[in-house]
């Protein structure tokens, strides 16, 4: 995302300042996060790609017309990292588009292929457009989905994309954008998906 977007991005986010000031750290863009929120984070409305007795690691949030989401998709579908136990959470700020394209991928029957649909070689970087069709006539439990991940996300920070990840010693964590040095810094650190409880340190 470009810098106007970003700073729009960061003014959304600060009007919802409580979440925020619970990181541990100065800035709220990155830190660990209550645990409760990660558990909160599980109910949210979106993509999962994991086995089904797998406990999330990490969770995405991105907007279908993100081109930076778009880039950590890139990052992401290689071997060994797609076998993370991952949950995307579409959220629609970016374009007008974003929303319909959102509900396209929650529509989605096989959500690998509609995440790779979308932000792969079809996405559209110049144009920040994702590749997958438009969903039509989003339905009102379809706006109070994409709705409930808008609120929860900007209570977060507000910009994509934005992950949050759960580590091996039963804390949880936030990072914003792309961090300096990629996240295969997070890998190593994250709680196997086999875990019986979730249970924090």
């Amino acid at each position: 995302m470009n810098r106007r977007h970003f700073l729009g991005a960061l003014s959304i986010g600060f009007a919802f300042p409580v979440t925020a000031k619970m990181l541990v750290g100065a800035t709220p863009m990155k830190g660990e996060r209550p645990f409760a929120t990660w558990l909160a984070a599980q109910r949210l409305d979106g993509l999962k790609l994991a086995n089904p007795d797998e406990l999330t690691q990490i969770i995405f949030f991105v907007d279908p017309n993100c081109p930076a989401c778009a880039s950590l998709w890139a990052w992401f579908d290689t071997t060994p990292r797609r076998s993370l136990a991952s949950l995307w959470v579409p959220v629609a700020y970016m374009k007008p588009s974003s929303a319909a394209r959102a509900v396209a991928l929650l529509r989605a029957a096989d959500p690998y292929s509609a995440l790779g649909r979308n932000y792969g070689k079809g996405f559209d970087h110049a144009a920040w457009e994702g590749a997958i069709e438009a969903a039509q006539d989003i339905t009102p439990s379809e706006q109070v989905q994409l709705n409930g991940n808008r609120r929860f996300w900007v209570g977060l920070f507000g910009a994509t994309p934005l992950v949050l990840y759960r580590q091996a010693d039963g804390s949880a964590w936030q990072a914003v954008g792309l961090p300096r040095g990629g996240l295969d810094a997070l890998l190593p650190k994250l709680a196997a998906p086999k875990l019986q409880t979730y249970q924090p340190r």
